[in-house]
C-alpha cells in the first residue's frame, strides 16, 4: 500500500519532515502553509504537491498528517486528525491542547505519535548503552545544560517574528520537556518532584523566557541539576551522570564521550561520529530520518512507536509546575 501524506506547515521542521520522508521512500506527499512564500519554496525544492487552503483539502486525498506548524495550532490539527481518523505525527508542543482528544480517542488503529527525535541521535544511543551495561555503576545524579543563543537558532530569518520568542511558545518552554523525553529515557525513569524557576534575564526583544533552572528528583531516587537557556554565546549541549563507578561526560560539539572509571582512575574517551546537517542547520539528518522511520514502521504495522502522549504529557507537567511558581 502507498500512503498519502499531508504535511501541515512548511517551515524549518516542515521541509525537514519533507525530506525524511523522501529518504525513506516515501513519495505521494502533499504540504500545506498559510504563508504563500513557504508553499513555493516546498514546491520549487522538493517538487510536492501543495494546497494553499486548508478548506481545499479533502480527507479522502490522504491518510497521514504530519503537523509541523508551531504549537499553538496542533491541538486543532490533532482533532481533525482524530475526526478523520488519520494516522498523525506532531512536532514537540509547548502546552497539552488536544491531549484530552488524544486521551478519549478509541481507535486503536490510528498511530498517534509525538515528536522524540532526540532517542535517535547516536550519542544519546551511545549512553542509553553505556548505563545499560553498567559501566559507571549505579545512577546517582546528574547536570545537564542546554544552551544556544535564540537568533541563532533560525539565522534566516528575524527570531522576534518566529513562534520560540513569543510567550506561551518561547523556547524554554519547548526545550525543558523536549529534554526530558530523552533524559528520562536514558535515566529509566520519571521525574517525581521539580523545583525551580522560568525567567527572563536577557535584553532579547521578546517577552518569552530566557532560562530554566530546575532540580529534579526522579521515582528511582536520581537527583539532577537542568538548565535550559537561550542567551547563550556559545551553543552547549553538555551532560555529566555520576555513577557509584565512575562518571560519564558528554559535551555535544566535542563529538566524544568522556568515561572515568573510579577503579583505575582512568579516563577514556569515546568517538561519537558526525552526522550529515543540511546545509544551514546544526544538527543531523539522520536522527530524524530514523524518528519518521520508526513512525512509518508504526503506521505499516511493522513496529509499536517508541513514546506515547501519556509520556509527554507528564513532561509538559514538570514545565507547568515551574510556571506556576
Amino acid at each position: 500500500m502507498n500512503l498519502r501524506f499531508l504535511i501541515v506547515g512548511l517551515g524549518s521542521m516542515g521541509k525537514r519532515r519533507i525530506r525524511n520522508l523522501l529518504f525513506n521512500g516515501e513519495s505521494a506527499i502533499t504540504g500545506f502553509d498559510i504563508l504563500p512564500e513557504r508553499c513555493h519554496e516546498a514546491e520549487k525544492k522538493y517538487g510536492i504537491k501543495i494546497i494553499n487552503r486548508f478548506k481545499n483539502i479533502a480527507p479522502k486525498d490522504f491518510d497521514v498528517m504530519i503537523i509541523s506548524t508551531s504549537p499553538e495550532f496542533h491541538g486543532n490539527y490533532i482533532r481533525y486528525a482524530l475526526k478523520h481518523k488519520k494516522h498523525f505525527f506532531v512536532e514537540h508542543p509547548t502546552n497539552a491542547d488536544g491531549y484530552k482528544n488524544i486521551f478519549g480517542n478509541k481507535d486503536s488503529d490510528t498511530v498517534k505519535a509525538p515528536s522524540c527525535t532526540l532517542r535517535f541521535y547516536r550519542p544519546i544511543l551511545a549512553i542509553k548503552k553505556i548505563i545499560e551495561e553498567g559501566k559507571i555503576g549505579k545512577i546517582l545524579s546528574f547536570q545537564y545544560h542546554m544552551g544556544q543563543y535564540l537568533p541563532d537558532w533560525h539565522p534566516w530569518e528575524d527570531y522576534r517574528k518566529v513562534y520560540f520568542s513569543k510567550k506561551e511558545t518561547g523556547a524554554c518552554r519547548e526545550m525543558l520537556p523536549f529534554e526530558l523525553i530523552w533524559l528520562n529515557w536514558v535515566l529509566g525513569s520519571k521525574v517525581k518532584e521539580a523545583r525551580g524557576f522560568i525567567r527572563k534575564v536577557s535584553e532579547l526583544d521578546m517577552k518569552a523566557e530566557d532560562v530554566v533552572t530546575a532540580s529534579v528528583l526522579y521515582e528511582n531516587n536520581i537527583t539532577g541539576n537542568i538548565m535550559i537557556d537561550v542567551v547563550s554565546r556559545k551553543p552547549f549541549r553538555t551532560l555529566r551522570i555520576m555513577g557509584s563507578k565512575g562518571v560519564l561526560d558528554w559535551e555535544k560539539f566535542d563529538s566524544n564521550l568522556r568515561l572515568y572509571d573510579a577503579k583505575s582512575q582512568e579516563t577514556k574517551t569515546i568517538s561519537v561520529p558526525k552526522g550529515h546537517p543540511e546545509t544551514g542547520y546544526v544538527n543531523e539528518e539522520e536522527m530524524y530520518q530514523k524518528e519518521i522511520k520508526a513512525f512509518l514502521d508504526a503506521v505499516y504495522g511493522k513496529a509499536k512507536y517508541p513514546f506515547t502522549f501519556e509520556e509527554n504529557l507528564l513532561n509538559l507537567k514538570v514545565l507547568f509546575g515551574l510556571l506556576r511558581k
